[in-house]
């Protein structure tokens, strides 16, 4: 896997006539059948920013910390187009302990039908990321309990984060991620094409 180091940046004068204030980040959230979420304004289809994530990979709760605001901002400023692709990248067979603390974290992820609910109950997993190798990390009442937090409606989600349909279908977003060469997380593209994720993108000078 090549990557490509690069200085994030987005050209101002694109988005002339925009507000700042115009959306938050949360009204801007579409989920998808394959369960991918994109985070644009309307009518933005350019450039677009990949993020393959596992809420157990430590990288990625590193590149969250270090530019998940920045790509909020970018988003919610109608200069990008973000899509997310939660999975779980570790193998059972080699990673059994870790690969069930990812898998519950991302059916829970999944299991969150409201699109305004989404991000903020994305940032709390990330905020509450276990050791990896944790036994029983991401424990379901914890994550029922992240929920609530959120404003998310208790029963429902635990139904659906007790349920094989909910297991199936985690273990199908991850396939397809792994299907287009994901090979670890984060996976960070720009149009296409993998990006350095590790440096803070806050402030870069150079355009996209």
């Amino acid at each position: 896997m090549v990557i490509i180091l690069v200085t994030v940046t987005i050209s101002s004068g694109k988005n002339d006539g925009i507000p700042a204030n115009a959306a938050t980040p949360s009204n801007l959230i579409t989920l998808r059948p394959d369960g991918s979420v994109v985070m644009a304004q309307r009518g933005v289809n350019s450039p677009v920013l990949e993020v393959y994530e596992d809420y157990q990979c430590p990288y990625c709760q590193e590149f969250e910390q270090t530019n998940g605001e920045t790509i909020k901002q970018w988003a919610t400023q109608g200069m990008i187009k973000v899509i997310y692709y939660p999975m779980t990248i570790f193998q059972k067979e080699k990673w059994p302990v870790t690969h069930d603390n990812s898998h519950r974290a991302l059916k829970a992820s999944l299991c969150v039908t409201d699109p305004r609910k989404w991000l903020a109950y994305h940032d709390e997993l990330y905020d509450h990321q276990p050791e990896e190798t944790a036994e029983g990390g991401f424990a379901l009442k914890d994550l029922v309990t992240y929920a609530k937090k959120v404003g998310i409606d208790e029963a429902d989600f635990a139904t659906c984060l007790n349920s094989r349909e909910s297991s199936d279908r985690a273990d199908a977003v991850s396939a397809l991620a792994r299907t287009r060469g994901v090979e670890g997380t984060p996976t960070v593209r720009l149009n296409g094409e993998d990006i350095d994720w590790s440096t803070p993108w806050a402030g870069a000078q150079q355009r996209i």
